[in-house]
């Protein structure tokens, strides 16, 4: 299963978890995207119906920095290929338990949990002292999407957004 990072240079190099998963032989930098596109604005939800297309082509990441990337950048990547994830907490330091604010190394790993990989995506989050946090945080509901179809994943995240935010 390969794993792609687009790195834009933004973050503190010592702090940033796409180049500590290359460092580490669990992704390949390149410049253009390959297979699954993890973009934040795109209106499918990576499922498990996506398992395939990752284990052939991958799965790539953007890395870049939350504070200097907006709507306009994202929906420059925006393709046939590109997810979301669904709700989720971050759990690095930097944006603890903010929605959505995850980590490149926390989006990959929460992809390949959701799609079947768990072994590999808790071995991904070992690479942080904070991987346990963010699995902990997100647990049940990394275990609610855990090989579900796109649907279903999405009546469990608003069910979920409906508790979360005081909804019916």
């Amino acid at each position: 299963m390969q794993i792609f990072v687009i790195e834009f240079e933004q973050d503190d190099p010592k702090k940033c978890t796409a180049k500590r998963m290359i460092r580490k032989g669990f992704a390949i930098r390149v410049r253009t995207p390959k297979g699954i596109l993890l973009n934040p604005i795109s209106n499918k939800t990576l499922s498990y119906e996506d398992r395939e297309i990752i284990q052939k082509r991958g799965l790539t990441v953007l890395d870049s920095s939350w504070n200097k990337s907006d709507e306009k950048f994202f929906k420059k990547y925006e393709n046939s290929l590109s997810r979301r994830l669904p709700f989720l907490l971050a759990g690095n330091p930097i944006n603890y338990a903010k929605p959505f604010k995850l980590s490149s190394l926390e989006a990959v790993a929460a992809s390949l949990i959701i799609i079947g990989e768990k072994e590999l995506g808790l071995k991904l989050l070992s690479l942080v002292k904070w991987g346990p946090t963010f699995y902990k945080l997100n647990e049940n509901l990394l275990e609610a999407y855990y090989k579900k179809s796109e649907r279903e994943i999405l009546e469990v995240e608003e069910e979920f957004l409906a508790g979360y935010l005081g909804g019916p």
